[in-house]
């Protein structure tokens, strides 16, 4: 494993498109899924890079869209559900259809979450996701349950921050960045992928396949990044440091 990776060099304006997670990357992780803060400063900084970059800016996130828009970040690019879906700022869009079985997954995960105390069911439009973070004991048991549901229904089991998900097969964060760079106003230009979690690896080797980089957010671990920032507020300092240069 790399033992050190240096910080990135700022965005070039004129030649990168950016990619960026939200959790962990963006905003700090917390407890419960709608616990996070996204500040109206980031929410600012983030139409004004896309501005700067002519909307050569997108989310790229396990969360689905519409949840992200209601978080503020509405007009911009955005890859949700872990690359199942993507839409670009002019309304441009792509979703997959609901995997079967997914009901069948929800109704479990829910009745698990619902007398395992601490576990904390997420439904999402095209997918499915139990947090242990608040009762880790539980955690190998929701992994468990996770796979069982995969083998019989053909899903993908995504692992994150003390939680796993259910989602369709085929597609992920790397399948989501190389369709929008094959699309105006991405196309053409250098990616630049932010992500903390082993979700996020398939993004940075796109990226690297496209001529950029990846950049890891976090501890040092084994990684496809070239780059590292070591917490979310180093993040928004490298955002805004680019932006005002």
């Amino acid at each position: 494993m790399t033992q050190h990776l240096p910080p990135p060099p700022p965005i070039d304006f004129s030649g990168d498109a950016l990619f960026l997670d939200f959790d962990g990357t963006l905003v700090e992780l917390a407890d419960r899924p709608d616990g996070v803060v996204v500040g109206e400063q980031l929410i600012a900084m983030l139409h004004a890079l896309s501005d700067r970059l002519d909307g050569r800016l997108a989310l790229v996130s396990g969360r689905d869209i519409a949840t992200l828009d209601g978080f503020g970040m509405d007009g911009l690019a955005i890859a949700g559900s872990h690359g199942a879906e993507w839409r670009l700022a002019d309304g441009t869009m792509s979703e997959t259809a609901r995997p079967p079985g997914m009901d069948d997954a929800r109704r479990q995960f829910e009745r698990f979450a619902e007398t395992h105390d601490g576990v904390l069911f997420e439904d999402k439009p095209l997918g499915a996701a139990l947090h242990y973070r608040l009762s880790p004991e539980w955690g190998e048991e929701c992994v468990a349950l996770a796979e069982n549901l995969a083998r019989s229904h053909g899903f993908h089991v995504q692992h994150g921050h003390e939680m796993v998900e259910l989602r369709r097969a085929g597609v992920d964060k790397g399948v989501a960045i190389s369709d929008i760079l094959e699309r105006a106003p991405f196309a053409g230009h250098r990616p630049v992928f932010l992500g903390d979690d082993v979700t996020d690896e398939a993004g940075f080797e796109q990226v690297t396949r496209s001529g950029g980089h990846g950049v890891l957010i976090g501890t040092m671990r084994a990684t496809a990044a070239n780059f590292r920032l070591p917490d979310v507020n180093s993040v928004n300092e490298w955002l805004d440091r680019s932006l005002r240069n």
